[in-house]
């Protein structure tokens, strides 16, 4: 279409089409939040993995929970802006170069520190590395 007018009431469609589904298809999930000081963020297989690297964590008085987008678009980010208001930190695990982290601090506004954790190449990290990642880029 080249008309302009045209172009624009398609535009203003789509616009209002994106503004529904990102109301009502956002989905995630949130385990071992309710007192966490810090956050692993982790989609897909990297969730597994975070998960095993959370129960660990928490065995060692590290007080973590789990933010697992279960849609990356759309992205929750409404959802983990509220949970970082009682964060001191968050890493992103991820099995790549660290595509999701500035989704991660666009939605926690960069109002506490937001580290990656990624392996590459089909390098799968084992739990401990990912504990390791959080003591040694989160907590203090």
């Amino acid at each position: 279409e080249l008309d302009p007018n045209v172009m624009e009431k398609r535009n203003i469609h789509l616009q209002e089409k994106y503004a529904e589904i990102e109301k009502a298809e956002v989905r995630y999930e949130e385990l071992n939040c309710e007192d966490a000081e810090y956050l692993v963020v982790a989609f897909g297989s990297s969730a597994r993995i975070a998960l095993k690297a959370i129960e660990h964590a928490r065995e060692e008085g590290i007080k973590v929970g789990l933010f697992r987008p279960i849609t990356l678009w759309p992205f929750p980010k409404k959802e983990l802006e509220a949970r970082a208001k009682q964060l001191k930190g968050i890493l992103v695990v991820e099995l790549n170069s660290g595509q999701m982290i500035e989704d991660v601090q666009l939605a926690v506004k960069c109002s506490i520190p937001v580290e990656h954790f990624g392996r590459l190449g089909g390098i799968v990290p084992d739990p401990d590395e990912v504990v390791e990642a959080l003591k040694t880029k989160l907590v203090k």
